[in-house]
């Protein structure tokens, strides 16, 4: 039995299928991912395949049955289409990140209310703010990680328990977390971090506002939580956003 259900979510991905309708993956707010189909979606008269387009933050009405891949859609409202995101280059490279994200490596129908409000959180700064778009990535990046139950919030020597306030180098272990270089030196080194570096994602991590930082060690940021998330989740590949866009 099919039950009506009303939820607002976030428009991850949007394929056609058959001659007129469209298959959408939505990040929802009261049942994590799900993946539905607009019958009719296609046409120019369809009100609702118009409204949900990939980006779109909306509110939608669904049939919602039990152990049915695909749910129907039948009515769908729009509470913002982020015009600033999609005028910028920039803004838009990451905000596709933050949807390749949750399209990748979050689970069906598993209900994550905080990540939810996050994402949409980051999407508005985005298309609101004057912030760096690639900064508000980052701390995405980090918040998204620690929702996903890989937290790096421990920032001493794992092995020693030496903080790193004297290490001009950092290593990190993919196994045994951050190393400092007298117990980093026999141990293989999965990324190598200055001080200026890991400094900076110390600030991040503790949600200050005010955190020195170049657009090469934001870089060096994203690519070393990629290279975390490849090494936990095989079957993540990468962000290809960041890099197509």
């Amino acid at each position: 039995m099919s039950n009506l259900q009303k939820t607002r979510a976030i428009v991850l991905s949007k394929l056609n299928f058959g001659d007129t309708s469209k298959i959408v993956t939505l990040y929802t707010e009261d049942y994590g991912k799900e993946t539905c189909i607009i019958k009719g979606g296609r046409s120019a008269k369809s009100k609702i395949g118009g409204i949900i387009d990939v980006m779109n933050h909306i509110e939608v009405v669904f049939y919602k049955k039990e152990n049915r891949e695909m749910q129907l859609i039948s009515q769908s409202d729009l509470i913002s289409h982020y015009p600033h995101i999609k005028e910028n280059l920039d803004s838009l490279k990451y905000a596709a990140s933050v949807l390749e994200l949750l399209y990748s490596l979050t689970i069906a129908n598993e209900v994550n209310k905080k990540l939810y409000k996050g994402s949409v959180k980051i999407l508005d700064m985005m298309n609101d703010s004057s912030d760096n778009p690639q900064l508000l990535f980052v701390k995405y990046f980090l918040f998204f990680l620690d929702e996903l139950g890989y937290s790096l919030k421990e920032y001493n020597c794992k092995k020693c328990s030496k903080d790193f306030s004297e290490s001009e180098v950092i290593y990190y272990n993919h196994e045994r977390g951050f190393l400092c270089p007298d117990c980093g030196k026999n141990e293989i080194v999965n990324y190598e971090f200055s001080k200026e570096l890991f400094n900076l994602l110390i600030c991040l991590s503790a949600k200050q506002n005010q955190c020195t930082y170049s657009f090469e060690n934001l870089k060096k940021l994203i690519l070393f939580f990629e290279k975390f998330l490849k090494y936990h989740v095989p079957e993540f590949k990468g962000l290809k956003s960041i890099y197509t866009l």
